[in-house]
């Protein structure tokens, strides 16, 4: 072959590969949402501001494709305890699922409810709970296999305390107060009489005001995000624990159309998700403890000796759910690994759950 018919057939090729790369290239419009709001909410604050920026930057700078995303926050298509089935259905494309509001489909992922008096500290939290779902395979594998969804990140909440409208220091004060949780940690207002109300934070507002219940189980974020503070002026850190109620997932047959360089980022960054989400939870966690003692409530922290006295009045709730889920045919010594990657981290606890 002539050295000119060599250089036509290499440009030719050069083109060729060019355009059928162009014609690869493909804009995936992909809705995604949560429950909660947006604002009020830090980790749907985070899925927007780092989750969905983050891979539409990388995505768009690394391969020839784009993200277009569909926002469908405050569930405006899901509200809460419907995410799990929206993106099952593929309704909605990727999600929050929020597991406490899926107790019974997602019981071993609840795994974090299960040990009381867990670690106050967010970024420990968060750490603990990736790395049991990292070792854990058939958490992930339930969701592909019984929900078609793909698993991408975990996201913890600040750790619970109580908000209420009237003043309490012993637990025994609390015997008799109808006060709010949202599911799995109904068990530890149980454990001290009071009466334990299922609900939600889109909610509270109003049920509070008019008394349908007298506090909340809930994180300082929560409480001012969803101005609870207005109309329930006392705050007393318990430290029942920060969790890590949020499950980022993708539709599974979304998935199979991404490429596989793509889905790569999403998994990339979905690993990332809980190291930029937790940390922004504490510094507005701080922000909102300022704000209620600001705006005249009353911030205090329960002594250690009313926390020992209020894990001793639990049941075994770790062993106790241990076996419920190991009935499941899922693994019940997820909350045991929980346990000791947090004991491993230096964390204290008020009971010693395994001895």
């Amino acid at each position: 072959m002539k050295k000119g018919a060599r250089i036509t057939c290499v440009v030719m090729t050069a083109v060729i590969l060019l355009l059928s790369g162009t014609a690869r290239a493909t804009t995936f419009r992909l809705v995604i949402g949560a429950g909660h709001p947006v604002d009020a909410a830090v980790w749907v604050t985070s899925m927007r501001d780092f989750f969905q920026v983050e891979i539409k930057k990388r995505v768009e700078a690394t391969t020839p494709h784009k993200i277009e995303w569909v926002e469908a926050y405050g569930g405006s298509i899901a509200k809460l305890g419907e995410v799990l089935e929206a993106v099952e259905s593929g309704l909605m494309d990727v999600g929050d699922l929020q597991v406490p509001f899926e107790p019974t489909k997602l019981m071993a992922h609840n795994f974090p409810y299960f040990v009381p008096f867990g670690t106050p500290d967010t970024v420990m939290a968060s750490k603990a709970a990736r790395k049991v779902i990292d070792d854990t395979p058939q958490l992930r594998q339930v969701l592909e296999k019984k929900y078609n969804q793909v698993y991408l990140a975990t996201g913890t909440v600040n750790s619970y305390s109580l908000v209420t409208t009237f003043p309490w220091e012993k637990v025994e004060q609390l015997k008799g107060k109808k006060i709010a949780a949202a599911g799995p940690n109904i068990p530890w207002l149980q454990a001290v009489g009071a009466i334990p109300v299922q609900s939600n934070l889109n909610e509270a507002y109003t049920s509070m005001q008019t008394g349908v219940y007298q506090g909340w189980v809930m994180f300082p974020d929560g409480v001012v995000g969803f101005k609870l503070h207005e109309v329930a002026k006392y705050y007393t850190f318990t430290d029942f624990g920060a969790i890590s109620t949020v499950m980022i997932t993708i539709n599974q047959n979304t998935w199979k159309k991404l490429p596989k360089e793509v889905q790569a980022i999403f998994l990339d960054v979905g690993r990332q998700y809980h190291l930029v989400q937790a940390p922004l939870g504490v510094a507005k966690s701080e922000r909102s403890v300022k704000t209620m003692k600001d705006t005249g409530c009353t911030v205090r922290t329960l002594t250690w000796e009313e926390r020992v006295k209020w894990a001793n009045a639990l049941p075994n709730i770790p062993q106790e759910r241990i076996a419920e889920i190991n009935k499941t045919g899922m693994p019940g010594n997820v909350v045991s690994a929980y346990y000791k990657n947090l004991k491993a981290d230096g964390q204290k606890f008020p009971r010693e759950w395994f001895k």
